[in-house]
């Protein structure tokens, strides 16, 4: 049977790994270690049975025990309560996609944080699953995948909206004054936020963690449905200096043809047709496509759950929503596209335009300026 081998950091330093609660937020922080500590495996006791469990939930026609099951079997390469690495570090807070879990991009977080960021990653109650400390289970609700189902009804209809941009504004704006879903990005983007003033407050929950983030240094980010909350949580916290959106719709209209405040990377998979949802949201729509801090780019080969661990299963083409790209290159490519950004619009390190690998296209929204001039009226 085959094993799932997790790719090794690059990063100079350890990365920890601990669990927290602080209130009503439950999270998971990787961050750079001063020493390392036992390595562990990536899901084991309750969250290997939330995890197999989804699985069977989600995608029963995947055998568990090998596909999840060997992933929830594989050694990561983080190490559990490692000592804090001393100095201020910068900070992101992630958001998991919608019915998925806070570790589910362990390799991302893992990698960023042997690169000296502290990542904490935030489950969305309700929205999620995860296991707290004291072994008890936390899952998504039953009105949660309600909206869920009403929202691909909703994506059946723009997809047979081609690429008229007019039908497309006129899509949106029925979707926020009718979808359930619209209205879930508000709670999800404060939750984020509320991770950031947990930070901030330094209650004790995070230990000597707190006194390592500098929250001048912040990013949010986040997939699927948390990419679209991390995108208005940076347009809403002032204390924010960039986002990451890992291939998220955006579903709420606070950066619908205006200006995100900060810079911007947004990576796509394959979407049916020429054109991306996204395309109208970030810039003003007679600027689109010109800010160089805002950053999209497309992954070839991808669909949607490559931009999770997922992508490590063996035989994940024959999965549902995972492409033909190799599991191992998508993850190291997002990887490295992260961390570029970062380094480049966080760090200030690398001046210039990102570089881009084989397989990472960039994404020209410039039709859209087309369209404001002949295809918009006022």
């Amino acid at each position: 049977m085959p094993e799932v081998l997790l790719p090794h950091p690059t990063g100079p330093y350890p990365a920890g790994v601990r669990d927290v609660e602080s209130g009503p937020l439950l999270m998971r922080a990787w961050y750079p270690a001063a020493a390392p500590a036992p390595r562990r495996a990536y899901a084991a006791g309750v969250e290997r049975e939330l995890l197999l469990d989804w699985t069977a939930r989600r995608n029963p026609a995947w055998p568990p025990a090998t596909t999840t099951g060997l992933l929830a079997a594989a050694l990561t390469h983080d190490h559990r309560d490692a000592p804090v690495r001393p100095g201020l570090h910068p900070t992101i807070v992630f958001s998991h996609g919608a019915d998925l879990y806070p570790a589910q991009n362990t390799v991302l977080m893992t990698e960023l944080a042997s690169h000296g960021y502290v990542a904490v990653s935030v489950l969305q109650h309700g929205g999620g699953f995860a296991a707290r400390p004291d072994g008890s289970r936390l899952e998504a609700d039953e009105s949660f995948f309600a909206t869920v189902v009403e929202l691909f009804a909703w994506l059946e209809h723009y997809l047979r909206l081609g690429d008229d941009l007019g039908a497309r504004r006129d899509w949106f704006g029925h979707l926020w004054e009718n979808a359930a879903m619209s209205a879930l990005v508000g709670q999800w983007r404060d939750r984020m936020i509320a991770v950031t003033d947990a930070l901030a407050a330094a209650d004790g929950s995070f230990g000597e963690l707190a006194d390592a983030c500098d929250l001048t240094r912040l990013t949010y980010m986040g997939m699927s449905f948390g990419g679209c909350a991390a995108a208005g949580a940076a347009q809403a916290d002032p204390r924010a200096r960039a986002a990451v959106n890992l291939d998220g719709l955006h579903l709420s209209p606070d950066l619908f043809g205006c200006p995100i405040r900060v810079p911007l990377l947004a990576l796509y998979a394959g979407f049916e047709g020429r054109d991306h949802p996204n395309d109208l949201f970030y810039e003003e729509f007679d600027r689109m496509g010109l800010r160089e801090d805002v950053v999209r780019v497309k992954v070839a080969g991808a669909l949607h759950r490559d931009f999770t661990d997922l992508a490590l299963l063996p035989g994940k083409q024959r999965l549902d929503r995972l492409g033909s790209i190799d599991g191992e290159r998508v993850t190291r490519l997002v990887a490295n596209l992260t961390r570029a950004f970062l380094d480049r619009f966080v760090e200030g390190r690398t001046p210039g335009a990102l570089p881009l690998e084989d397989g990472a296209e960039p994404v020209d929204v410039s039709h859209v300026r087309t369209w404001n001039v002949t295809g918009n009226p006022a």
